[in-house]
């Protein structure tokens, strides 16, 4: 008989969520690597906006036509021992006895859990929690962006068997074997398909054509978390948008990538020009942002022609000292050039996001401030990121030694909506003020 494997996204505890093409992309990869080994595969979907059940007693939630929308959402209490803040904790997604039947129904050999924010653990812990109730002598592994950053952390507040980081893949064969159970001869390459199970992905497709990002931003984890800049095989990538679009019917995609537009001339373009050849009618996002350096007009006008509705921007600050020392992803002259060779290409203005970082350990609210000015001649629209401090950053330590909260200890003081990196030159009150700014430069 062949073995069976469950492979679960938990349900997400934080002060809002918002669907902004959130797919559990890399576990879905998992999965199919290992139905083409043999196994059998379950999915459950704890953030199923879809679900009747939970439907029927939290009502329906509005989605958009462009696959993004809110889940279903619980109002709860903040964990013992947290500090209270002005904001509504709650649960998202289906109701807990939903998830506990669906466990419960299932037989499975192995249990994959993956994880997202580090915030996010209470989920995860709740996941594990149903799975061992429901079969005690299961092993229940649990993987992703949080297991990586803070893998004994993990261990400890999941009670998760196995905690996997690193060559994800290779560890699996390795626990796979460990417990008797056959292992896949070989990894797949890094732009392999993920399993296409309609109750994760409905109205809207995610792809990810490179893996990784050869920029070290100091704020961000992605070279923790993929160490290597790996180009990836734009055909393989367009047979994924392809079956997801024939066989699912979806037309909206968002694509995953860190650094989407490096080597475009080798992967993006060729990925672009086959799309347009083809002629695919469907649309295009970047809820990661794309970096301005590579954008030109050939690039932007490619972009328009196969379907793109925005384009995210990762700007950041205006500030010559932070890109020195933080990032070093662009040159100011650069902005501009990118913004203009995208309106010629066609895009408007609200078709333009600028992602500017705020609340960075010792930034004062000032740097923000005239960096909204300095956009506000762009007219475009702007977006304030929040800065949430990452394990494994280079960053993190400077985070750790400024902020008042245990972040160390506590992960749910990486929320960012405890605004952790709250000072005198930066208050809370400040960070309103910015946000506000930053929405009615969208009416101007």
């Amino acid at each position: 008989m062949h073995p069976e494997v469950l492979c679960i996204q938990p349900p997400v505890y934080d002060f809002a969520l918002y669907d902004l093409y959130f797919k559990p992309y890399g576990l879905l990869r998992i999965a199919r690597w290992l139905k083409e080994a043999g196994y059998r595969v379950g999915v459950i979907n704890a953030l199923d906006y879809g679900d009747r059940r939970t439907a029927e007693v939290l009502g329906p939630v509005r989605r958009k036509a462009d696959g993004t929308g809110k889940f279903h959402r619980t109002r709860m209490e903040l964990p013992p021992g947290i500090s209270r803040i002005n904001r509504h904790f709650a649960r998202y997604g289906v109701l807990p006895e939903v998830l506990e039947e669906a466990v419960r129904r299932a037989h499975p050999d192995i249990v994959l859990v993956t994880s997202q924010m580090t915030y996010w653990y209470p989920g995860v812990a709740e996941t594990v929690r149903a799975v061992k109730k429901h079969h005690p002598e299961v092993p229940v592994v649990v993987g992703g962006v949080y297991a990586a950053l803070m893998p004994e952390h993990c261990r400890e507040a999941t009670g998760a068997d196995e905690v996997v980081c690193g060559d994800v893949f290779r560890e699996l064969r390795r626990i796979l074997e460990q417990r008797g159970l056959p292992a896949p001869a070989d990894s797949p390459s890094q732009d392999s398909a993920p399993l296409l199970d309609p109750d994760v992905w409905k109205d809207a497709g995610v792809v990810r054509l490179n893996a990784g990002c050869p920029f070290r931003c100091t704020y961000c984890a992605s070279h923790s978390l993929e160490p290597r800049f790996q180009p990836g095989d734009y055909r393989k990538t367009f047979a994924i948008i392809r079956e997801m679009h024939e066989r699912l019917e979806i037309r909206n995609f968002a694509f995953y990538d860190d650094a989407l537009l490096v080597n475009k001339d080798r992967v993006f373009l060729p990925l672009l020009e086959e799309i347009i050849r083809r002629g695919l009618e469907l649309k295009f996002y970047t809820p990661n942002a794309v970096h301005m350096h590579y954008i030109d007009d050939e690039a932007a006008r490619m972009m328009k022609r196969a379907g793109f509705q925005e384009v995210r921007l990762g700007y950041e600050s205006a500030d010559d000292v932070f890109h020195r020392e933080l990032d070093a992803k662009y040159t100011p002259e650069e902005v501009p050039k990118a913004i203009e060779a995208l309106r010629r290409a066609g895009f408007k203005g609200r078709q333009l996001i600028l992602y500017v970082l705020a609340g960075l350990p010792g930034q004062r609210v000032s740097e923000v401030e005239n960096t909204l000015g300095e956009v506000r001649g762009f007219k475009v629209k702007v977006s304030i990121a929040e800065y949430s401090p990452v394990p494994r950053t280079v960053l993190w330590d400077r985070a750790v030694e400024f902020s008042p909260y245990p972040l160390e200890d506590e992960p749910l003081y990486h929320n960012n909506t405890f605004f952790p990196m709250e000072w005198e030159g930066f208050t809370r009150a400040d960070l309103e003020r910015v946000k506000e700014s930053a929405r009615l430069m969208e009416t101007e």
